[in-house]
């Protein structure tokens, strides 16, 4: 097992927030994007956390937040096994969603909506997931914007879609699976428009990424802009541009140009429209229809 794999699983199992400086861990922030240098230790926000676990995940197929190489991950999972996790993650099994335009989910045999301003918590076991591949589903990465989904500017044809929380505690799992077995024509990745976001959403494989529609007219001087967070991701700008083609290295080259980070708060405040860029067609230097 790689050494950043051990040591990222070490401090999420540890629920530890900030670790003894070294090289490994500088390199391991500096790829993603994530961590504040105190003295000789590095501290990680939850946010910072959940990307190092998302990294993983997508880099590697293992979710260091559980032993993968040991049975009962899922049992552990509901249960809550974590006397750490279990502090702080009340609802922290429960799957957070909505749906924008006409789209309903199917809830223990229901068909539900949710209002504009509010979001549903639903067990995992209890939402319909065959029912869900048949609408368009949008991971959402930062939780803040969830109760503001109705101001996501999604693509038209996006419109009518399940926006879901990635997750940040035990519900990340069950994200995973849903995602996995989502259909890739209607799967799609809302992430911070930086590096770390966009190679992140690169590497899940598959469905889109949804970036802004005029990326060309965001830069330096952007208000909202964030110098700083992008010279943090010197390594994952360097990912992005080696894994990305097509209109996705365009945008990492504009990013790098511009010192480009934009996050998704402020995207979704400022009501800017999203444009889908299929991932596998960005992977491979097609230009979709």
């Amino acid at each position: 097992m790689p050494a950043e794999i051990t040591a990222i699983e070490r401090m999420l199992k540890a629920g530890k927030s900030k670790v003894q400086r070294n090289k490994l861990w500088e390199q391991i922030c500096a790829e993603n994007g994530v961590g504040q240098v105190i003295g000789r230790e590095i501290h990680f926000t939850p946010d910072d956390k959940q990307r190092l676990r998302d990294y993983i995940r997508a880099e590697h197929g293992v979710d260091p937040q559980y032993d993968s190489r040991a049975g009962g991950r899922m049992v552990m999972a509901r249960q809550n096994a974590s006397e750490k996790l279990s502090r702080d993650s009340v609802f922290g099994h429960l799957l957070v969603l909505a749906t924008a335009g006409s789209t309903k989910v199917r809830v223990s045999g229901a068909d539900v909506k949710t209002p504009q301003g509010s979001v549903l918590s639903v067990q995992p076991e209890c939402l319909d997931t065959d029912y869900l591949k048949s609408s368009k589903l949008v991971i959402v990465e930062n939780g803040g914007v969830m109760p503001c989904w109705a101001d996501i500017r999604l693509p038209e044809s996006w419109k009518s879609s399940v926006i879901l929380y990635r997750g940040h505690r035990e519900n990340a799992r069950a994200v995973a699976e849903i995602t996995r077995a989502q259909p890739a024509d209607r799967l799609a990745w809302f992430y911070d428009f930086d590096p770390a976001g966009q190679v992140i959403a690169l590497d899940q494989g598959r469905g889109s990424t949804l970036v802004p529609r005029v990326w060309r007219e965001f830069g330096r001087h952007t208000p909202f802009n964030q110098p700083k967070t992008h010279r943090n991701q010197a390594l994952a700008l360097k990912r992005l541009k080696s894994r990305a083609s097509g209109e996705l290295l365009a945008i990492a080259q504009h990013m790098a140009s511009e010192e480009l980070a934009l996050m998704q708060e402020h995207m979704v405040l400022r009501h800017v429209q999203l444009a889908a860029l299929p991932i596998e067609c960005e992977k491979m230097g097609i230009t979709p229809d």
